[in-house]
């Protein structure tokens, strides 16, 4: 269940950052205060899980970089989780928000499916662009209100 309060979304995906050590990973905001209706909780699960997938796409990686970014356009806040890891394969694309899809040794396959009804849970929406071995970016927009 949703519990809807005023936050200040780029103090919360901050947060969300502080759990994983890696220093190449990145964080920028558009605007120092971004305040939105959404449950705190919520959204560090869903930051975390975008971080955490992203970490484990640049593993074996040289260089490996994850920017998280979050801005605001109009009634709406965009965060958005970019890496340089290997990228998502065409043949499974659209599988990756299905429950139980999974391309990893470990795990259930049920991160993405969970935070994609979070994120419609608010009438928000997730989607990605992603490039063999170059990386992947996803974005969610989500309703200020």
């Amino acid at each position: 269940t949703q519990k809807r309060e005023e936050i200040d979304v780029a103090e919360v995906v901050k947060l969300a950052l502080d759990i994983f050590n890696e220093d190449y990973i990145s964080y920028s905001f558009t605007e120092e205060t971004l305040m939105a209706n959404l449950d705190k909780t919520q959204l560090i699960r869903i930051v975390t899980n975008l971080v955490t997938n992203a970490t484990q796409a640049t593993e074996g990686i040289e260089n490996p970089k994850i920017q998280v970014e979050v801005s605001s356009e109009n009634e709406t806040i965009k965060i958005e989780v970019t890496d340089n890891g290997k990228g998502i394969d065409d043949s499974v694309e659209h599988l990756i928000f299905e429950p139980k899809f999974t391309t990893k040794s470990s795990g259930m396959g049920l991160g993405l499916p969970m935070i994609k009804k979070i994120i419609e849970a608010y009438n928000g929406s997730i989607s990605f662009t992603s490039s063999k071995k170059r990386g992947t970016t996803f974005t969610v927009t989500l309703p200020k209100k």
